[in-house]
């Protein structure tokens, strides 16, 4: 099934808070709640009450948690939004150890980790786009490792980024667009994110 293309110009422009951030405000949240009352879930309406995490961050990132073990994420009759989500075993372990949640997820992050907050959704939306591209068989599976490789690099703190690994992999899915006008949408826009974290 086709996925709806989000809008680059808008995501370009819009202030994202950063996956980190929002993933330790989840867990702080959960945390707590599991404190007052064990056996109690929240609803997505309940993690959304007191407008530190807004809801667009919500579902992305309470999946994640879920995926790494760190949260129960219940799902209901209208996916891929859930019901309800409580924190796990492992999530309480993390929190209460405040090395280690300091670590993972940081209490403040310095501006080089704020200004690429917008980076991760933006390689994403770049992966669909060279999933839907117009380039046939070998040619857009190589478009596809490019843009993988290039994510894999852009998942690493900001600070630990290989600049010269991150322009090559830029020029290489460049290349495959002779004409300007049938670039992937997401790439001028990441590239875009990417010079505005390196001047921060």
């Amino acid at each position: 099934m086709r996925r709806a293309r989000p809008d680059i110009a808008i995501i370009a422009g819009m202030h994202t808070n950063h996956p980190k951030s929002v993933r330790r405000r989840l867990l702080l949240i959960l945390y707590e709640r599991y404190l007052k009352d064990p056996l109690d879930m929240l609803t997505p309406e309940d993690l959304l009450e007191d407008g530190t995490i807004r809801r667009e961050d919500l579902l992305a990132n309470a999946y994640y948690l879920s995926d790494r073990g760190l949260a129960e994420v219940m799902t209901g009759y209208a996916p891929p939004l859930f019901a309800a989500a409580r924190i796990t075993a492992d999530g309480i372990d993390l929190v209460e150890n405040t090395f280690e949640f300091n670590l993972r997820f940081p209490p403040s992050l310095d501006e080089l980790e704020e200004a690429t907050a917008g980076v991760p959704v933006l390689i994403e939306s770049l992966l669909e786009q060279a999933e839907f591209s117009e380039l046939d068989g070998e040619k857009r599976q190589c478009l596809l490792r490019d843009v993988l490789y290039l994510r894999d690099e852009l998942s690493r703190p900001a600070v630990r980024w290989r600049a010269e690994v991150v322009e090559q992999v830029l020029a290489w899915i460049r290349a495959y667009f002779k004409d300007p006008e049938s670039e992937l949408p997401a790439l001028a826009a990441l590239e875009a994110a990417i010079r505005q974290a390196r001047a921060s």
